[in-house]
């Protein structure tokens, strides 16, 4: 009987704790992110945060994404925001701006891009081609992630 008791206690909290623990994403962005690195192929080599100043945030949901930010160089400030939904397919993702503070991205159609995964670091590098592939001079942005 106690050999019942205890297998059957044993059980119980067996199940508790898997039911307690936090179940990961099949959506590997979804959260908030913090940009940590930003280099845009500005003409005169400027990058982030080592000439330009500031923060910027990027968000993802299941099915969207959302970034805000200011960055300053020289002085000079920058809103940075946009929005929109994506998606992603291994590493390839694409973006579909619904608001973005360059219109030009907004008159430009989707925005490819590549991503790279490392624990809870994102790399995203851009412009792609067709076939996915980044020239020689392309934008790094690198995130480091807040909450989930």
């Amino acid at each position: 009987m106690k050999t019942c008791k205890l297998i059957f206690s044993g059980l119980i909290l067996a199940l508790f704790i898997l039911s307690c623990t936090k179940k990961e994403s099949a959506f590997p962005l979804e959260g908030t992110w913090q940009m940590v690195y930003g280099d845009w192929q500005a003409s005169d080599g400027s990058t982030f945060p080592a000439q330009i100043k500031g923060s910027q945030i990027k968000t993802w949901t299941k099915f969207n994404f959302t970034f805000v930010g200011q960055l300053v160089k020289d002085g000079i400030s920058d809103n940075a925001y946009g929005a929109g939904d994506y998606m992603l397919d291994g590493s390839n993702y694409t973006e579909k701006l619904i608001y973005h503070y360059q219109k030009a991205y907004l008159e430009g159609g989707d925005v490819r891009l590549l991503v790279e995964f490392n624990k809870d670091t994102l790399i995203q590098r851009w412009p792609v081609d067709k076939n996915w592939k980044l020239p020689k001079k392309h934008c790094t942005e690198k995130y480091l992630r807040m909450y989930k």
